[in-house]
């Protein structure tokens, strides 16, 4: 009878900003252990998600660990990390005997004392489980990749697409792996080319960034070449790793996953110019969206996007946009916990004066001054409906619609960025309605409103995931790196 594999499966996946200021703390984080993680993610477009479904095909005994994921944050904190870790490594200690381990990260995390936490994880996991069993993993587009995660782990597989549509198949990609690995007929050889240039990740779907996936999906199909993936790294991460690289697998030929590699690198370099941002004000936004001859359109809040980091409770776009007298717009979401009480206690159908936002800091913008109708309270619970983790559970505290001016504002009891339309549909909101729809949010929206939106503008302000990259007090980056430093070369 043949022995069936034993796969651990687990994780933590946090995606740093170290310019936030607050630091992520363990109530942050979302912890499912053992059968709780599977109810979690099965069924749903996730990395476990893909991760359970592979195994499941492949007749495999998963051994559930612990997996903690949070929206993206500040540096975690280092009793947080400690508490997490200690937590997945007697997970995986209770599981052995087991053949692999299958860990989603990210790629960009950092906690206090540590620095990279993926470099951490995977060498403590190695150190518990020994030499033989094998180590998969999967990471986010956005990481920032320590070339030396290549000889700790077995195998790596990174979303290609941005927003994250392929999460539940990178999933299944390091499952799927497995047997060939256990059996000796794929011997990996990985190798991980980082590019002295810091990128303004952009969306995949049409542009630059998808000319460079077609070149490592065709790279993907020469002999013995298992994997080809571009990171476009995150540049709001402050440290010697941050930037983009390129990971390739080859079978038995670390020569071929260098070239391969390198390949891919001169590509990336050579266009550097065309991966330059083309952020808006505010304000120039505003009026390029009035022009628009197709509706709706969106309007994205460039420089306050809760899924790189930042507070979720900036104000310059939306005082902007009410300078702007704006009429038949809608805009998800505010975070602002104080508000909604305030909402909640008048009741629906009251008008409330505000004091809406600003409160986490002062480099997004001060609060707003307003006075509000109360329109809709809910529960914020919803299914998430985009490709992109679709059946995963949302839950953003208690809500508030309320119409100030002509603009229908969401505003929230815990940070979101809407990456589809439910956010809107819990309030009694059809986006299809409405002429202009502002986000929190700069890349994921766009397979959840892909069939909505006509166009779509970013706006840019003074906050931590400022376009401007020479805002940002940069202490630790490997330098010289482009465009920083125009004497940096490749």
């Amino acid at each position: 009878m043949e022995k069936l594999m034993r796969i651990a499966v687990g994780g933590i996946l946090h995606e740093t900003n170290t310019f936030r200021r607050q630091d992520a703390q363990l109530l942050d984080f979302e912890i499912v252990r053992e059968k709780s993680l599977i109810e979690a993610h099965s069924g749903v477009r996730s990395y476990i998600g893909g991760m359970l479904d592979a195994a499941e095909k492949a007749g495999a005994v998963v051994q559930p660990t612990m997996f903690a994921s949070a929206e993206a944050g500040g540096v975690i904190e280092e009793e947080a990390y400690a508490s997490m870790l200690g937590d997945l490594l007697a997970g995986i200690e209770r599981a052995l005997p087991i053949d692999a381990v299958a860990l989603a990260l990210h790629g960009a995390g950092i906690a206090k004392a540590i620095g990279n936490i993926e470099i951490d994880i995977c060498r403590k996991v190695r150190d518990l489980v020994g030499p033989n069993v094998k180590i998969v993993l999967t990471l986010d587009l956005h990481g920032n990749l320590d070339a030396s995660l290549s000889v700790i782990v077995d195998a790596i597989f990174g979303t290609n697409f941005h927003p994250h549509t392929d999460m539940f198949e990178r999933g299944q990609d390091a499952i799927n792996i497995l047997p060939e690995l256990l059996s000796g007929r794929i011997i990996p050889k990985l190798h991980i080319e980082k590019i002295p240039i810091l990128l303004v990740t952009a969306t995949t779907m049409y542009g630059p960034m998808a000319t460079v996936n077609e070149l490592c999906r065709s790279i993907e199909q020469e002999p013995d070449i298992i994997a080809c993936t571009f990171f476009h790294g995150f540049v709001w991460t402050d440290t010697a790793d941050t930037g983009p690289s390129v990971l390739v697998i080859a079978n038995g030929d670390a020569q071929k996953a260098r070239e391969a590699a390198q390949r891919v690198a001169r590509f990336v370099w050579e266009r550097r110019d065309k991966f330059r941002s083309n952020a808006l004000s505010p304000e120039t936004a505003i009026e390029s969206a009035l022009s628009s001859g197709a509706w709706p359109v969106a309007l994205l809040d460039g420089g306050d996007d809760p899924g790189g980091g930042c507070p979720g409770d900036g104000t310059y776009l939306l005082r902007a946009m009410l300078d702007a007298n704006l009429t038949n717009t809608c805009f998800a979401a505010m975070f602002d916990p104080s508000v909604v009480a305030k909402a909640l206690a008048a009741g629906v159908g009251a008008t409330i004066e505000v004091e809406l936002g600003g409160k986490t800091d002062v480099r997004h913008g001060s609060p707003i001054a307003a006075t509000a109708y109360v329109k809709i309270l809910t529960d914020g619970q919803f299914l998430c409906q985009s490709p992109m983790g679709k059946g995963s559970q949302v839950i953003v505290g208690r809500t508030a619609r309320l119409q100030i001016g002509g603009i229908d504002v969401i505003v929230v009891s815990e940070r979101h960025q809407p990456i589809d339309t439910e956010i809107f549909l819990i309030h009694g909101i059809d986006v299809t309605r409405y002429r202009i729809i502002a986000l929190k949010c700069t890349n994921h929206w766009r397979a959840g409103f892909a069939k909505v939106v006509k166009r779509d503008f970013l706006a840019d302000s003074p906050g931590i995931m400022s376009r401007n990259l020479s805002d940002h007090s940069y202490t630790h980056l490997s330098r010289p790196i482009w465009p920083l430093d125009q004497s940096a070369v490749y």
